[in-house]
């Protein structure tokens, strides 16, 4: 849909591999249609967040910093902007993160989301799971709105689990909602991602045509080897 009007792709994401734990960071994120300089907000969280994890190796930490500091820049931002053009200033984004990290067992994965974006597991079988997450100590009951960042508040639902096998994929909700309001969707994807697709061929896979679902797309895909000592 941005592409048919000529607006900015506000989605945005990053992946990072630490040498020496080996440990894989993705950070997906989604900016608020709303707001039109979201695309910056995701650009901005999906820059800082992977080295403030990899530092303290605790998302909920890391994520409080990163929306400090896009606090920060978002005010930074509306201050070089003419008043009559605050409108034009606006900027938030939604985030979902995580770090998985190779175990003699099969992989760790350290999970973190913000409201709409997630993560789900394809097991060699081609059954779907979404990563369930808690919410975190200091956060709300969830009300349905979507609470992005920068906000006072950080409402973030955290998890960790240990996967031998299948896939796990990190993704925005222009891929979330078909994937989980549609049994033919889930299917297709399963079979398509039963493994590693050609690259060209999984971009093309994530913009499958579906009806009324029209949301920027972004998914990012760990295919998890089973053995001792193995890399995703």
């Amino acid at each position: 849909m941005h592409r048919h009007v000529g607006t900015p792709r506000q989605d945005a994401f990053s992946v990072v591999r630490d040498p020496l734990s080996g440990t894989v960071v993705a950070v997906v994120c989604d900016g608020v249609g709303s707001l039109p300089r979201s695309h910056e907000a995701a650009a901005f969280v999906v820059d800082r967040l992977p080295p403030l994890y990899l530092a303290c190796r605790d998302w909920e930490k890391a994520v409080l910093t990163v929306n400090a500091e896009l606090a920060a820049f978002a005010r930074q931002t509306s201050a070089n902007v003419p008043p009559e053009q605050q409108d034009e200033a606006g900027m938030a984004t939604t985030v979902v993160a995580t770090a998985v990290t190779p175990t003699k067992t099969g992989v760790h994965v350290d999970f973190v989301r913000s409201d709409d974006s997630t993560a789900w597991a394809l097991s060699t079988a081609g059954t779907w799971s979404e990563l369930a997450a808690d919410l975190a100590a200091e956060g709300v009951v969830h009300t349905g709105s979507v609470r992005a960042l920068p906000t006072e508040a950080p409402r973030l639902r955290l998890a960790q689990t240990a996967l031998d096998g299948g896939a796990l994929f990190v993704m925005t909700d222009g891929v979330d909602n078909p994937l989980r309001g549609a049994v033919e969707v889930r299917a297709e994807l399963a079979g398509w991602w039963s493994a590693p697709p050609p690259i060209f061929d999984f971009g093309s896979q994530v913009g499958f045509a579906r009806k009324g679902h029209l949301d920027d797309r972004t998914v990012v895909g760990f295919w998890l080897r089973p053995g001792e000592g193995e890399q995703p």
